[in-house]
């Protein structure tokens, strides 16, 4: 996937998540500014997983603070899809 489909698809997960549009979602905010907490990142990571067809450890969240950052990097790893 391209780092714009996986950027949408996560600012299409936070506004559900916080029941607002997807325009009013920052990527360049930090997920816990967007109101993601532990229990929402293991939820997050697993439904990354299944989107991009492999195991996304949470700690890559943590690692990759802002919505814009961790779409970059997950664009730049291998997919099993």
């Amino acid at each position: 996937m391209t780092e714009q489909a996986i950027r949408d698809w996560l600012v299409g997960f936070v506004a559900e998540l916080l029941a607002i549009e997807p325009a009013e979602v920052d990527p360049a905010a930090t997920m816990e500014a967007l109101g993601v907490d532990s229990a929402t990142t293991l939820v997050l990571a697993s439904d990354l997983g299944e989107l991009l067809g492999r195991t996304i450890p949470p700690t890559e969240l943590l690692d990759h603070p802002t919505l814009a950052a961790l779409a970059g990097h997950l664009a730049r790893q291998p997919s099993a899809v």
